[in-house]
């Protein structure tokens, strides 16, 4: 337990450091950029976000948190433009004036990953898990992965015998492996890594970190785990600069497309098919 803390507390710190930051005052020539952990964590971003700045000359200050808590910072006006991986939120988002609009630019796929595969489809793994009495690490951030954590906990609800509760972590089983962190992808992965855990993590962030864990990733065929990514802008007095940014991921098929690991492509550009 205490190794749990600790590890824990590892990554609070850095998050912590970053919410202070956020506040500090930015040049005219910046944006503000609210992003998915998983689109940091992936190591897009640090490819993407260079060649914009050198395209325009506008800096990007990234503050790196779950879908929930990006929207949050645009409704307080913290932030000038959004990218999130949580499509019914992002749809709800719009509708109430939060955002002018919403625009796909990417997507991947939710994998489940651990110290071993399991059998069977994306529920009956779940579910193994659970009556063989394993540990599962959750995001519990509100996150866009989160959400679709306790979407596919839904959808286990519906086959199985086992026991769920609806609290302040969200929708999950009622387990003493289930361990909810309230951090990012990067830090549940390391976590699950060292507790011998599985967790529900996008292919993108998944493979980058691959080589740094003995976690092994599972992929499942399942439509509901196709998981887009959409850029929302805000109408601000940064809307000419964020325009500008929100094109340029548009037309950056070819970076995103050619960004890999160990020759794995870890984002499609464009929009999925069965997508919202």
């Amino acid at each position: 337990m205490k190794r749990v803390f600790f590890v824990l507390f590892v990554f609070i710190l850095p998050c912590l450091q970053g919410c202070l930051g956020a506040s500090e005052e930015v040049s005219d020539q910046t944006i503000r950029l609210a992003t998915t952990t998983s689109m940091r964590d992936s190591g897009l971003l640090a490819e993407l976000l260079p060649a914009f700045t050198a395209e325009t000359g506008i800096e990007v200050d990234v503050i790196a948190v779950g879908s929930g808590a990006a929207m949050n910072l645009a409704k307080t006006n913290d932030v000038d433009i959004l990218i999130t991986h949580s499509p019914a939120n992002e749809i709800e988002f719009v509708e109430d004036g939060y955002a002018i609009n919403r625009t796909t630019f990417a997507w991947n796929r939710f994998v489940l990953i651990g110290p071993n595969q399991l059998s069977g489809n994306l529920t009956e793994s779940m579910s193994s898990l659970v009556l063989e009495n394993k540990c599962f690490i959750s995001r519990g951030d509100s996150s866009g992965t989160h959400i679709k954590e306790q979407d596919v906990w839904r959808n286990v609800a519906l086959v199985s015998n086992l026991s769920f509760i609806n609290n302040e972590l969200g929708y999950h089983p009622e387990w003493e492996g289930y361990q909810s962190i309230g951090q990012g992808m990067g830090a549940a992965i390391t976590i699950a890594n060292e507790l011998e855990c599985w967790t529900l993590s996008d292919k993108g962030t998944a493979l980058f970190r691959s080589n740094n864990i003995e976690l092994m990733i599972q992929e499942f065929e399942s439509p509901e785990l196709v998981n887009p990514y959409s850029v929302l802008l805000l109408d601000n007095d940064k809307l000419s600069e964020t325009t500008l940014f929100r094109d340029f991921l548009l037309n950056s098929a070819d970076l995103i497309n050619n960004y890999t690991v160990s020759n794995q492509t870890l984002f499609e550009s464009g929009i999925p098919l069965n997508s919202v």
